[in-house]
């Protein structure tokens, strides 16, 4: 992992030496004597027990949520520099899950200690560049050019399936270490709940040959569609196959697919920034059984994406598209959305819509008791993230399309949505407790 680590970083900082000049580079190898300061921290932890409360539907709560409890544990070191130890040349912030499986603690401890390498090499790492960073600031002191700025990491994760099939987490992972911008990345690791195995894109079929071409085939089509032609570059001449499936990381499950991300200069230019191809279960023939999701509907789909779903049970699929229409520098986003060939975006401008989430838009069965498949759009506010929400529409058999609310903050993959005691539409954590 800490090779597979270094050598990404290595790549990065090539791309951006050659496509932004002022990055600077990281150096990977640290002597003991120019070690700075380290101010030691005690990690500190919170617990969200997912076993603990009732859920809205009268279900054991710890039936609901498989018998699987998540403790979220912090560390923050920090590096001062040797001649000024009110400097600090450095600050890292890492979150991770503790997973606890009741009656399978084997099973838990190594997902545990997987998870607990890949903090360890983030920690590793960001002590050597420290290094770096005790350079960085002595250098600054000759120069009247411009002041030091504070090295910065961070290491947090975000939780896409968590059942008693499979645990899949992607880890996030930024830093600044001067220059005109910093980086960032994601990766996956996915695990079988009940062995604790590590999974691999050979793990999930039993025969890898004709999976592998399905998904190369799929991956392919989707980069040749409209939707990525504004993030894929054709400089980097990067193909699907070595890009993404050679990368042991780049991919998790989640309840609507098999996702794959690219992150900046892998597809795509660092302005492209982070983007992901979505393949629905359906689509996954050769996925052995035993790691299917057998929840409630839900498909995740890039901006751009066409899609062909029944989305009012008349048993005919519809044509769907959202996008967001930018300029040619990204800037000034409009939502744009068809069903059929006709234009629904007045009926978007009309929520103001005016920060767009490009990250996913989704279609989700809220209510199994009614023939509808529901779309759901964010808009993430930026300058105002109390007004931060997700828009629910639902499109009916004689072509309307109908508003049905918002919910405060932004839907993923670990979420649900339910209509509460007085019919409004509220978020809710994987177990169907609302969240604040």
């Amino acid at each position: 992992m800490q090779k597979r680590y270094q050598k990404f970083l290595s790549l990065l900082t090539v791309f951006c030496c050659i496509c932004f000049t002022g990055c600077s580079t990281k150096q990977t190898s640290v002597s003991p004597e120019s070690e700075p300061a380290a101010t030691e921290t005690s990690p500190s932890a919170s617990v969200l027990d997912h076993t603990q409360s009732v859920s809205p539907d009268g279900k054991d709560p710890a039936e609901c949520a498989y018998g699987i409890k998540i403790t979220e544990e912090t560390q923050s070191p920090s590096y001062t520099a040797k001649k000024d130890a009110s400097v600090t040349v450095l600050k890292a912030d890492a979150s991770y899950p503790v997973f606890g499986i009741e009656g399978n603690t084997e099973a838990a401890a190594q997902i545990n200690a997987a998870i607990q390498a890949e903090l360890d090499t983030f920690l590793n790492f960001e002590k050597e560049n420290a290094a770096n960073a005790e350079e960085a600031y002595l250098a600054s002191l000759d120069s009247s050019d411009s002041a030091f700025q504070t090295y910065t990491a961070d290491f947090s994760y975000q939780l896409k399936r968590c059942d008693d099939r499979i645990i899949s987490v992607v880890f996030c992972q930024s830093d600044f270490s001067g220059g005109a911008h910093g980086n960032t990345w994601s990766y996956g690791v996915t695990f079988h709940t009940k062995t604790g195995e590590r999974l691999y894109l050979e793990s999930l079929c039993s025969d890898y040959t004709p999976f592998h071409e399905l998904l190369i085939n799929n991956l392919n089509t989707q980069a040749a569609s409209p939707a990525y032609h504004d993030y894929i570059s054709t400089e980097l001449n990067s193909d699907i196959d070595n890009a993404l499936l050679n990368d042991s990381t780049c991919w998790y499950l989640d309840r609507s697919g098999l996702t794959f991300i690219s992150n900046p200069y892998v597809l795509g230019s660092y302005a492209a920034g982070t983007f992901e191809f979505n393949i629905p279960y359906a689509e996954l023939d050769g996925l052995k059984s035993e790691y299917a999701y057998q929840g409630p509907y839900i498909r995740k789909l890039f901006p751009g994406s066409i899609v062909r779903h029944d989305l009012n049970g008349d048993s005919s699929a519809e044509d769907l598209c959202y996008s967001i229409q930018t300029d040619a520098d990204f800037s000034s986003p409009k939502p744009a959305l068809t069903i059929n060939g006709r234009d629904f975006s007045e009926e978007l401008e009309q929520l103001h819509l005016s920060y767009l989430w490009t990250g996913a838009y989704y279609l989700m069965d809220i209510d199994s008791e009614d023939p509808y498949t529901e779309i759901a759009i964010s808009n993430e506010n930026t300058e105002r993230p109390k007004e931060t929400c997700t828009h629910f529409f639902r499109y009916h058999t004689d072509g309307k399309l109908v508003y049905l609310g918002n919910t405060a903050g932004i839907f993923n993959e670990d979420m649900q949505v339910r209509y509460n005691s007085n019919g409004n539409l509220i978020l809710c954590d994987r177990n169907g407790n609302p969240l604040g």
